[in-house]
Parts: structure tokens; sequence; C-alpha cells
């Protein structure tokens, strides 16, 4: 049941002490409880899903081709959006929750269905965000919001998940702007959001695809195009920041200075951040490190609506766009097109190793027949870590600020004045 169904009755409990004199007692444990349970609910905390675009594609296609449609996968864009906009404006289902074993599909398929059904059948406090992983296309967020809708997820129900794109390569983060762009028009969207929309972007798999220099200016600089375009459309866009302890995957010891030196009007008092692995332990494993931690969490996202932000100038948009070219560039001709950097990264580090411990919450490789494209950023990180060379955290940087040497006033004044 909800947390209201049991806050109910401990209310009356309340008013019933304090009206026959007992205040100290109704004021005692009864009000921790009542306390304890708005804020936490039954459930502590709500619990984030999140999943593949590709898996979704998946599910739609065994769809359409069960209903002799089509194949869904070898759709355009355009074709996929129509359709799924067509179906979010209906009222049938696609087929009886009942037939999922009847579709003909593959296992893949029948579970991500039945992750939908069995989140449909949760109270919705005890969910958060559909986080989609390799989000590209706006029909990535309408597809799992019709998948959502197969199964009673809406948001006339009040049980609808509120769908979290997720943009973590370097073209992807490029073209989000876009991506929101698309999906704020279509009214059936804009409908069920209420106004509020949640976005992801990945600091480790950018930082993997691009390098740290270049992921990072692309994260900046794309954030800023998102807000103005849900500024546009009147939306209320919260970005849900997914980084991890390494300063290869995001992190920053700075935690205070880091939350102030984001990008303008990109927090504005809303704040989602990922705690991962040894991080958890770091900042949350003693009570007064946690209390400490949520202060300095606190403190900075209520300082951060009250800072002047500091804008970059002209000047320095340039410079970093031309050095960020250079330091992805640089980056990618040893990570990508150098022959011997694969066989010497697998002999270097225990990244082979690393496949096969038990210690992660998922597999090393997204494509366990893939080469290091495939490999997740997290033992990618932790490879190099093991090396000591922390290759995932510099390479790239050396080459950008090479070729800055001619502007060294320019970068002399970024580093002294601009925070981020």
């Amino acid at each position: 049941s909800k947390a209201a169904d049991l806050i109910n009755p401990l209310m009356v409990m309340h008013r019933s002490l304090v009206q026959t004199g007992f205040e100290e007692v109704a004021d005692g444990l009864l009000v921790d409880i009542i306390r304890k349970f708005s804020t936490f609910g039954l459930t502590l905390v709500p619990l984030d899903i999140r999943e593949e675009s590709t898996r979704h594609t998946m599910a739609l296609d065994a769809v359409t081709k069960y209903l002799g449609i089509g194949s869904y996968s070898e759709w355009d864009e355009q074709t996929r959006l129509n359709w799924l906009q067509i179906e979010l404006s209906g009222k049938r289902p696609l087929f009886r929750t009942r037939d999922i074993e009847n579709l003909g599909a593959s296992d893949d398929v029948v579970k991500t269905l039945k992750c939908f059904q069995m989140a449909s059948e949760l109270e919705p406090e005890a969910l958060g965000a559909y986080v989609i992983s390799q989000a590209q296309t706006a029909s990535d967020v309408l597809a799992v919001t019709l998948l959502q809708k197969q199964f009673g997820m809406t948001a006339n129900k009040g049980n609808m998940m509120r769908v979290a794109p997720l943009f973590e390569t370097l073209d992807d983060l490029v073209n989000s702007s876009t991506v929101l762009e698309t999906l704020f028009t279509i009214p059936v969207y804009t409908g069920a959001i209420a106004g509020k929309q949640e976005v992801m972007v990945g600091y480790s798999d950018s930082a993997k695809d691009a390098g740290r220099l270049a992921a990072n200016w692309a994260l900046y600089e794309n954030q800023c195009k998102m807000e103005k375009i849900a500024e546009k459309h009147n939306i209320e866009l919260t970005f849900f920041h997914g980084k991890g302890g390494t300063v290869g995957r995001g992190g920053n010891p700075a935690l205070y200075r880091a939350i102030l030196s984001h990008p303008p009007h990109t927090i504005d008092g809303r704040f989602r951040v990922t705690e991962q692995g040894e991080m958890i332990t770091q900042n949350f494993g003693d009570q007064v490190v946690a209390e400490r931690t949520l202060d300095i969490y606190t403190a900075a996202v209520l300082r951060e609506k009250f800072t002047d932000h500091v804008k970059p100038t002209d000047a320095w948009v340039k410079q970093m766009e031309r050095i960020s070219e250079t330091s992805c560039t640089s980056y990618r001709n040893l990570v990508r097109e150098e022959p011997r950097f694969v066989p010497y990264f697998r002999q270097a580090t225990p990244e082979l190793e690393l496949g096969s411990l038990n210690i992660g919450s998922r597999p090393a490789k997204r494509n366990p027949k893939g080469g290091i494209e495939s490999l997740r950023a997290i033992p990618w990180t932790f490879a190099w870590t093991q090396t000591r060379t922390n290759l995932s955290a510099w390479l790239g940087v050396e080459a950008a600020l090479a070729a800055s040497d001619g502007d060294i006033e320019t970068m002399t004044q970024m580093y002294e004045e601009w925070p981020w």
C-alpha cells in the first residue's frame, strides 16, 4: 500500500492523543514515525530502471512483426515517430499482456517486456526514472513511453515513470538538443510529461569515446543548448549527471566548487548525480561523513541558485572548440587508429582478467564479441588504474595544450576567471 494509507491512521492517533491531553506522547516516537514515512515512504528510496535503447527497439520489432505491420528496426526515424505517436494517442494495447510468451520473440525481448510488466505491478512511489542507455533519437524516448502504456503505466493513471534519455557518446551529446527539440514538439509526449523532463548525461562513456577534455567541453556546450531548448518550450529540465569517482570518469573531489562551476541555468535547484562503487563507501559509509557529504551537496545546490555564473566570452568558446577538437583527434588517433594500441592495452593491463571477476553490476562489455569500442567505461578506467598510468584521465590533453601555446594570454585568463 502507499505510504499515505499508513500515515492517515497514524495522524488520527496523533490528533486523538493531543485532544486527550497526551501531547508529550504524541510528539515522541509517533511523530518520528510520521516524519519518516512522509520523507521516505514505504520504499526508503525509489528505484530507477536502466536499459539500452537497442533492447526496446528489439521489443517493438518483435511486436510489429507479430502484428504483421512490418519490421520496426528497419523503419527510418520519421516512420517510427509517426507510428509511435499514433499508438500513444490510441486506446487499444499492442497485444494482450498474457500473450507475452506467444509473440514468437527471443528470450531477451520477453525479458524486456516482463521488466515493464513487473514495473506496472509496483506502486508508483517505488519507482523513479526509466533511464535509456545509448539514447540517440526521439523515437528511443517514445518507445519506452509506449511500452509503459502497453502495461497500463500512463500519466492519466499517475503511474508512468519519467523517461530519461542518457546521452553518453560525443555524437549523442552533440545531437541531444535536436532530440529534445523533436520531443517537445510532439503533443502526445509533452502532454504526458506535465512540463518536466529529465536528461542523463554520461561523463564516463563520453570521455572514453572522445577523451576527457573534448568530452567535458561537449558536456558543457550541449547542456547549455538543451537548457535553451527546454526554456523555449517552457519545460523544466533536470540534468542527471552520470559520473564515476575517478577523474577519468567525471569525478571531482572538490565537490562544492564543482557544482558551482556547472554551466549557467543547468542546475537551478535541481541536481541528480550518481554515486558509484567505492565512492558510496567513501562518501556515505560512515554516518558523520554521510551527513557532511549531504551538507556539501545541499549547500552547493542552494548556493548555485544565487550565483552569478561567469559566462564564457566568444574568445574562450573559440579556444575551447579549437583545443577540444585537437584533443579528440589526438585521442582517437591513438585509441582507434593505432594498430598496436589494442594489443598493448590487453598485455599491459588486466582488462581481460577484469571481465571474469564477479565484482561488477554489469558485464564488462556491451557486446561480448566487440572490441575496445564495446568495453564499458568502468573496466576501461579501472584497467589503466591498475598500471598507475591513468591514461583515460590525460590522453589528448597534452596535444590540446600544445596547440594552445600561441594564445597563452587567453588560456591564462580562462584559468583565472572561469570556474568551469
